[in-house]
C-alpha cells in the first residue's frame, strides 16, 4: 500500500492543485470529506470511522505560505506534499485529518487573512479554532481517547492543542518545529509575530504521553532549532533517526512507529525507552 500511495502522490502532484491532490489521496484511502466548525472558521477535514475507542488527529505541516523564493505570500498555502495525510492513510484506526483555517479550500472564505498562514500560523486564534473542531468531532462520535499527531508546523499546533482537547492521551511530533522563534532566526526568516511558541509555554502535563521524532539529517528543523524545547521533555521521549531528514523516510517507518506508540499507550506504564532509536 505504501508503494501505491507513493506512486499515486507522484502522479498527482504534477497535474493537480494542492486541494485536488489531497482530496484524491483521501479518496484513495477511503476517507470521507467533511467540514467541521471550529471557533470562527470552518475546517476542511478528511475522516474515517473504524472500530476503535481512540481517534487519531493528524495535523499537516505549514504547506506553502510563501512563493517565489519567499518574495510573495501564497494565495493558497495548502501543502503540495501532504505527508501527514499520507501517514493518516497508513493508519488503521479512526482518523481525523484536520485542516487548518483556510487550508484545503478551493475558494478562500471571506474570514481568511494571509496572516493566518504567515506570521499568525500558530496564533491563539488558529489553535483555539482547531481545538474546538477536534474536540467537537471526538465528543460527537464518543471517542474515549484522542491521540494528536503533527508533522513539522503541524507538530507545533499539536503541542499547543494538547491541553485544550479533552481526552487527549498523547502527542506525536514528527520533525516538529517546536521553537518557531529560534527556527526563524536560524533561517533568517521574519519572526512569526502573533504566533505562540511552545518552547516559551509551560511544559505539557506530566500524565500526557509524548513522542518527539527527530531526523538527524533534517536541515529544515535542525537540532539547534528544537534544543530549548526538548531539554524539558520527559527522559526517553525523543526518538532519533540517524538517516532521516525532514521528509525522508517517515512514511516508510510509520507503521512500526505507530505500533510502538500504541503498545506504549495500551500497555502498563513502563520506564521510558532509550533516548535514541536506530532507524529501520
Amino acid at each position: 500500500m505504501r508503494a501505491a500511495l507513493a506512486a499515486l502522490a507522484s502522479a498527482l502532484t504534477a497535474c493537480a492543485s494542492p486541494q485536488q491532490h489531497s482530496a484524491r489521496i483521501a479518496r484513495h484511502a477511503r476517507f470521507q470529506s467533511q467540514l467541521i466548525a471550529g471557533r470562527g472558521f470552518q475546517h476542511q477535514a478528511y475522516v474515517a470511522l473504524r472500530d476503535s475507542d481512540m481517534l487519531v488527529v493528524f495535523i499537516e505541516g505549514d504547506g506553502s505560505p510563501w512563493v517565489e523564493g519567499g518574495r510573495a505570500i501564497a494565495t493558497d498555502p495548502t501543502a503540495r506534499v501532504p505527508l501527514a495525510l499520507e501517514l493518516a492513510a497508513l493508519t488503521p484506526l479512526s482518523i481525523l485529518y484536520l485542516g487548518r483555517p483556510c487550508y484545503l479550500m478551493p475558494v478562500r472564505p471571506p474570514e481568511c487573512s494571509e496572516q493566518l498562514w504567515t506570521a499568525e500560523r500558530y496564533s491563539e486564534q488558529v489553535v483555539d479554532s482547531m481545538s474546538v473542531a477536534a474536540a467537537s468531532y471526538a465528543r460527537e462520535h464518543g471517542f474515549a481517547r484522542v491521540l494528536l499527531v503533527g508533522y513539522s508546523g503541524g507538530a507545533t499546533l499539536a503541542t499547543l492543542m494538547a491541553d485544550k482537547v479533552p481526552r487527549t492521551v498523547g502527542v506525536v511530533s514528527i520533525a516538529g518545529n517546536l521553537d518557531p522563534d529560534t527556527w526563524a532566526r536560524l533561517h533568517g526568516y521574519s519572526p512569526l509575530s502573533g504566533s505562540l511558541n511552545p518552547a516559551l509555554r509551560p511544559p505539557l502535563r506530566a500524565d500526557l504521553r509524548q513522542w518527539y521524532l527527530v531526523g538527524l539529517r533534517d536541515t529544515n528543523v535542525p537540532a539547534a532549532a528544537t534544543e530549548r524545547y526538548l531539554q524539558r521533555v520527559p527522559a526517553g521521549r525523543v526518538w532519533s533517526y540517524p538517516d532521516f531528514d525532514h521528509v525522508c523516510c517517515w512514511q516508510r517507518a510509520w507503521p512500526d512507529i505507530l505500533k510502538r506508540v500504541l503498545d506504549e499507550l495500551n500497555g502498563p506504564a513502563a520506564p521510558d525507552a532509550a533516548k535514541t532509536m536506530e532507524s529501520n
